[in-house]
């Protein structure tokens, strides 16, 4: 066997090394060819460089880039002797330099990992000739024999950098390396480091058999309740989001590029020896992925949740990832693919659009779906987009480094969310956003050039565990204790960073958010100020938009409808004063969305804004810096519960159907039943939707009682005799195997038992690794 994997790869290495290896985000901006030569001396030092770290790792790609024309598979490479020998002079001298530091941890993450490494695999590739010389020993001169010493030694960077502090860095060829720990897993594991193609080039079979292992293993889900068993802590989720940097969703990175990478490497490895020693039951937590990140994406443009390039100025989003995950699982395991998986991905393949995914089930490309390990709920149809980000102390929130960044991320995981229809109404707004006024969120309002822009690899979340969510078919409702941790941790490099606005801390609220067909209704409980020495006035923000039609409006106590046009310069409307107690429902409507705020379950003023407003990029994201800002037409809501306030509340609806805002608030078409800090509740004719923050409360209606043995999430929907029970456990017990939903109506079902005027309806709770997840049961009404 060991013979035959030394022959294998000796071809293996020939056939990865006749293209360069990522060589377009390698050393693509460094493109002043001409420059490089005339300052490249004839000992192989730039006369414009020094020996500083960065002014090495300058000059290491400097040299990669005047080599790639040197390479062998090219139908004329360069013959240049003189030019070749002193970037072979300058590889000697800058790689020996980078390889001989003293310094091996946290120091040398990102070049010495990512970018050095795979810029010695590009250089060993395009000589390929001379280095297989020296291997052969048909070439002795010792200038190549250095060369090739020390592109291996930068190259086995990828494997030994930084150290971790632990039993691998004694024996980094080992799969131990490539778990546990951030910079080891995910997109770090497999695809910014050249890890496997280090392999291939020092045609290590050892190597090989370790990176065979870690891809036999990562397609297997991660979650709150196994990250310590799981394979990767940072991958694909049991949910169907995908972790990365700790546990936050980040499907546009660190878990699809490790996935990607992946299967890349299986499909390297067939017609090798190492293909038979890779083995797959099923495929259904890959799949299970590849729908769930497309719920993270909407008619071109990604959700404002994840990453920490969220306000990177640019036009569209690209999700070619998914289709790409979807041809390489067809190339490599058509055979592990039931026939329905095979058509769905070759669907997905055919129409390059996640959009026109339509005749499959509810929950795997539209309709509603709670994604339980990120605390997210999200509506997706063709016509209504609606993603609510929540936080507990489950999930870390959303990172930002305002040194390379995303500068501000503070209130993403706050309860922020975006309501849409075509997917620009954030991206052609959100360069104009107030930050402290993101839409859904409760917070102190402070100006965004008052913000202080930081570093915090973990974001912000929740100190409570209470976050969970139900779903099924077109409805869900979620709800989550709100109250942003202050206390600090170390980050990967073992750094604690500091804060730097002290007022995005202290608000403390319980919010609830329901979703009945085109209907959204929030609620939120408890609102208070827990530092109202920091002064400022909390906001519950309804929207935040663009501005993209005339607007429609009804202040509370008035006998008329207003309209205000696009074509006059803004407009600033009280719709509700903060000490009225009229009755009457203030609503806006604003491009095909109608906010209505429900006065009875609102403290506060509610106010209505529209303006031409300037972006201020510069001040979002470091990449910025250089973007030009320009005038933005910005539509915002929101209710104002003034300075330092104590238990106060709000309650409003948001609208994306056909009916008009008269004839529709006119039909009563959701009840609050309850909107306290122990039960939020909503119901309509056939459906109610509740989340108990106790088990002590009753929520009552005019037809039942319901009341649980646990703190639940739960939707009761009615269809014909028939009664659909959707439950979640929003803290996540491991110990919780059960949930009981008592009820005052007869019902007929398998293991429900009566006590006095409650029937009780025991729901099993899912195991390991899908605690959390919502569960239904159907029970027939008597």
């Amino acid at each position: 066997m060991l013979a035959n994997k030394l022959q294998a790869i000796v071809v293996l290495r020939r056939q990865i090394a006749r293209q360069p290896i990522r060589a377009h985000k390698l050393y693509s901006n460094y493109n002043q060819r001409d420059y490089y030569i005339s300052q490249l001396s004839e000992d192989g030092r730039f006369a414009d460089l020094g020996d500083s770290f960065k002014d090495v790792y300058d000059a290491i790609l400097r040299l990669t880039s005047l080599s790639e024309p040197f390479h062998w598979s090219r139908e004329k490479p360069m013959q240049d002797e003189n030019l070749k020998s002193r970037i072979f002079k300058g590889i000697a001298y800058y790689c020996k330099m980078e390889a001989d530091r003293e310094d091996k941890k946290a120091t040398r993450f990102h070049s010495s990992v990512f970018a050095v490494p795979l810029a010695a695999v590009n250089l060993f590739v395009f000589f390929l000739d001379d280095m297989e010389a020296v291997e052969k020993g048909t070439k002795d001169d010792s200038l190549t024999k250095e060369v090739h010493k020390q592109l291996s030694r930068c190259a086995l960077q990828s494997w030994t950098l930084p150290l971790r502090g632990d039993h691998t860095d004694s024996h980094p060829i080992s799969p131990e390396r490539f778990r546990m720990h951030v910079w080891w897993v995910g997109g770090n594991a497999l695809t910014y480091r050249p890890s496997f193609y280090t392999a291939v080039m020092l045609q290590s079979v050892e190597m090989i058999d370790t990176m065979t292992h870690v891809v036999s293993h990562i397609f297997t889900p991660t979650s709150h309740t196994n990250s310590n068993e799981s394979y990767w802590d940072e991958g694909i989720c049991a949910d169907g989001f995908g972790w990365g940097h700790g546990p936050q969703a980040y499907n546009n990175g660190y878990p699809k590029d490790g996935i990607l990478s992946g299967l890349n490497i299986i499909k390297d490895l067939k017609g090798t020896p190492w293909e038979k020693e890779i083995t797959y039951r099923n495929m259904d937590w890959l799949i299970n992925f590849i729908r769930g990140i497309s719920w993270s994406h909407y008619k071109g443009f990604d959700a404002p949740m994840q990453s920490r390039h969220i306000f990177t100025r640019k036009m569209k989003d690209d999700v070619s990832y998914i289709y790409n995950l979807a041809q390489l699982l067809i190339e490599n395991f058509s055979y592990l693919l039931t026939e329905e998986q095979l058509k769905e991905m070759n669907d997905l393949l055919d129409h390059k659009d996640v959009q026109m995914m339509d005749g499959y089930p509810s929950g795997y490309y539209k309709g509603v779906r709670y994604f339980w390990n990120n605390d997210d709920l999200i509506k997706k149809t063709d016509k209504l987009y609606f993603y609510l980000n929540m936080a507990s102390n489950r999930c870390d929130g959303v990172e930002f480094a305002h040194i390379m960044a995303d500068k501000l991320n503070l209130f993403t995981a706050d309860g922020s969310y975006v309501i849409a229809r075509d997917g620009t109404e954030w991206a052609e707004s959100k360069g104009a956003w107030e930050l402290a006024s993101l839409p859904g969120i409760t917070a102190r309002y402070i100006e965004t050039a008052k913000l202080v822009p930081g570093t915090n690899w973990s974001g912000y979340n929740s100190i409570h565990p209470y976050a969970g969510g139900v779903a099924r078919n077109d409805n869900g409702a979620a709800g989550f204790i709100f109250e942003k941790d202050d206390r600090k941790k170390l980050d990967g490099a073992g750094v604690i960073h500091q804060d730097g606005s002290k007022e995005i801390f202290g608000v403390k609220a319980h919010k609830g958010y329901f979703i009945i067909g085109d209907t959204i209704v929030c609620l939120g409980a408890g609102i208070s100020d827990h530092r109202p020495e920091m002064g400022s006035e909390i906001r519950t923000t309804i929207n935040q938009t663009k501005w993209a039609t005339d607007i429609l409006y009804h202040t509370a106590g008035s006998p008329s409808i207003e309209t205000y046009g696009m074509d006059k310069n803004g407009v600033k409307v009280t719709l509700k004063g903060c000490e009225s107690r009229s009755k009457d429902i203030p609503w806006v409507k604003q491009d095909g969305i109608l906010y209505a705020v429900l006065p009875e379950h609102t403290s506060g003023e509610v106010v209505m804004l529209a303006e031409e407003r300037k972006t201020h990029w510069e001040l979002l994201n470091f990449t910025n810096n250089e973007a030009d800002n320009e005038l933005c037409p910005i539509f915002q809501i929101w209710v104002n519960h003034g300075a330092a306030p104590v238990d106060c509340k709000y309650s409003y609806l948001m609208y994306a159907g056909d009916q008009e805002p008269q004839s529709y608030l006119a039909s009563n078409p959701v009840q609050i039943i309850s909107n306290t800090t122990k039960l939020q509740a909503v119901a309509n004719n056939s459906m109610i939707q509740a989340v108990f923050y106790d088990n002590e409360t009753v929520c009552s209606t005019e037809t039942l009682k319901m009341k649980v043995s646990k703190p639940t999430v739960v939707m009761l929907e009615q269809e014909g005799d028939k009664l659909f029970i959707t439950v979640s456990d929003p803290n996540q017990d491991v110990n919780l195997d059960e949930l009981i939903i008592y009820l005052t109506i007869p019902l007929v079902g398998d293991g429900n038992t009566i006590d006095n005027e409650w029937h009780a309806v025991p729901i099993k709770m899912p195991g390991i690794p899908e605690v959390g997840k919502p569960n239904t049961v159907v029970v027939n009404l008597k």
